[in-house]
């Protein structure tokens, strides 16, 4: 069966096909990069376009007035709960120092100190 099949060159290049080979790949690929250059600039400004409008219009920016009370209550839970001690509280604060001075003040804001001078003086001594 096999040999019935003629034997005779059934590939053929075009004419010129070799000559023009270079130029044609070249600018098939200039053509690719210029495409893909203007894709990545155009995908790059759409998601700075994005990002801008939602940082500008978005409505969340302010900080919710609420936020601070909530906060509170859920740390004096944690306190009473025995979850939390001073060195959890003093942990979470970026300045302790601060937070110590001011507790420091209210703490002895509260005492009476005119009529218990000497019991004052015997505490911090």
């Amino acid at each position: 069966m096999m040999q019935n099949i003629p034997k005779k060159d059934i590939f053929r290049t075009p004419e010129g096909y070799f000559e023009n080979l270079p130029q044609a790949t070249l600018s098939r690929y200039k053509t690719e990069k210029t495409k893909q250059i203007w894709l990545t600039g155009l995908s790059a400004a759409a998601i700075l376009l994005v990002g801008l409008i939602l940082a500008v219009f978005n409505p969340t920016t302010g900080e919710d007035p609420n936020f601070q009370s909530s906060l509170d209550e859920t740390m004096e839970l944690y306190i009473q709960a025995g979850y939390w001690n001073e060195d959890d509280i003093l942990s979470l604060s970026d300045n302790p120092n601060e937070l110590l001075d001011l507790l420091l003040a209210e703490e002895w804001g509260l005492m009476d100190l005119s009529e218990e001078e000497e019991l004052f003086d015997n505490e911090i001594y």
